[in-house]
């Protein structure tokens, strides 16, 4: 604890010292050993678990690629394509052409409303949709990190960590 003074000099204790001999035991081979000794690079196990956690994470990035690709496509189209053959005048005068060929009144503005909150909520979808492919990926990337393959077991471990 310091005194008054160091106290003063903006909070900082001139009196602590810093332990630099347990820094000099910190060296990068005694690293590199404490490392091997918690996984073992010739343990048969460990190797084969390793590649069955990569092919897991291989393909949780392929989903999560794939998804964005889909889910981003799809909601360009609502945003643009959709808008466009909407407005469009033509598509305007179509439907004019079917009420009085038909002898119906559409509400062409009703219509476009409906279109409009389904856009909404398929947009929604498909970010949620994608949320939950990112979190896969990034869930088989913990996974594959801390060396587990069995999920639940994984999901408990985490859901620990919260609570």
């Amino acid at each position: 604890m310091g005194t008054i003074d160091d106290t003063i000099k903006s909070g900082i204790s001139y009196t602590n010292k810093r332990n630099w001999e347990k820094d000099e035991e910190k060296t990068p081979e005694k690293t590199a050993e404490k490392i091997k000794e918690k996984k073992p690079e010739d343990d048969p196990e460990y190797i084969a678990r390793q590649i069955r956690l990569k092919q897991k994470l291989g393909t949780a990035k392929t989903v999560n690629y794939s998804g964005f690709a889909v889910n981003g496509g799809s909601i360009g189209v609502m945003l643009f394509g959709i808008n466009n053959i909407v407005m469009d005048p033509n598509t305007i005068e179509f439907m004019n052409l079917i009420e009085t060929t038909f002898g119906i009144e559409i509400q062409y503005e009703k219509f476009v409303e409906l279109v409009e909150l389904w856009k909404t909520h398929l947009i929604s979808l498909c970010g949620s949709v994608q949320m939950g492919f990112m979190y896969y990926q990034q869930t088989r990337r913990k996974m594959k990190e801390m060396d587990r393959e069995d999920l639940w077991g994984f999901m408990n471990d985490e859901l620990g960590k919260v609570m």
